[in-house]
C-alpha cells in the first residue's frame, strides 16, 4: 500500500468535475454553433444540459473553495524562482533529469490558480447571460450581451485548452501519480 496522495473527497470531486466540465464545455460550444456532428437532439435539450451542469458546476466551486486546502496548489514565491526553472528546463527537453518536487509541480500549481480565476469568471459571464434582466447593470459593465458571449467563447477556449494540457501533462507524468486520482495512493 502506497502513500496516500489524494483522499477520497479530492478523488471524488475530480470525478464529478469531469464529466460536468466536459458536459458543460461541450453544450456551450454546441449552443455557439449547432451541428448536427454532437448528436444533441436539439437546441431545447442542449440548454437544458448546459444549465443543469451549470448548477452542478457552480455547486462544485463553492464546496471547493470552502472544503480544500488551496495552499498546496497555489504557487509560493520559491515555485516562481528556481523550481519554475527546474520544471521548464524539464519540459522543453533541455535537461534530461527529471526534477523532484513536493506534491504539485509548478506548472500545476499555476494551472490550478488559472482555473481559480477562470471558472468562477466564466460561471459569473454565464450568470449573466441566463438571468439578463437580473443582472442589466452588470450586463452595461461588460459593454452589453455580445461582449459577454465573445468573453464567455474565449474563456470556454482557454478552458478547453488548459484542459487537454492537463491531461496530457498526466499521462506522461508518472503511472504512479495518474493511478493515485482512481486510487488514491502512490
Amino acid at each position: 500500500m502506497g502513500k496516500l496522495r489524494h483522499p477520497l473527497s479530492i478523488r471524488l470531486f475530480h470525478w464529478l468535475l469531469v464529466p460536468t466540465m466536459l458536459i458543460e464545455l461541450l453544450t456551450g460550444f454546441y449552443l455557439t454553433n449547432p451541428s448536427r456532428r454532437l448528436t444533441l437532439p436539439n437546441i431545447r435539450s442542449a440548454k437544458k444540459m448546459h444549465f443543469i451542469n451549470a448548477y452542478l458546476l457552480t455547486g462544485l466551486f463553492v464546496v471547493y473553495l470552502f472544503t480544500r486546502d488551496k495552499a498546496e496548489i497555489i504557487p509560493q514565491s520559491k515555485d516562481l524562482g528556481s523550481r519554475i526553472k527546474k520544471f521548464l528546463a524539464y519540459e522543453l527537453f533541455l535537461t534530461p533529469k527529471k526534477p523532484r518536487f513536493p506534491k504539485y509541480n509548478p506548472g500545476q500549481k499555476l494551472l490550478y490558480t488559472f482555473w481559480l480565476f477562470l471558472i468562477p469568471f466564466a460561471l459569473l459571464l454565464g450568470w449573466l447571460l441566463y438571468f439578463p434582466r437580473f443582472f442589466e447593470k452588470w450586463i452595461v459593465l461588460f459593454g452589453g450581451l455580445n461582449n459577454i458571449r465573445r468573453l464567455i467563447y474565449l474563456v470556454s477556449v482557454a478552458l478547453t485548452l488548459s484542459i487537454a494540457g492537463h491531461v496530457y501533462f498526466g499521462l506522461v507524468n508518472s503511472v504512479k501519480n495518474l493511478k493515485s486520482i482512481f486510487t488514491g495512493r502512490t
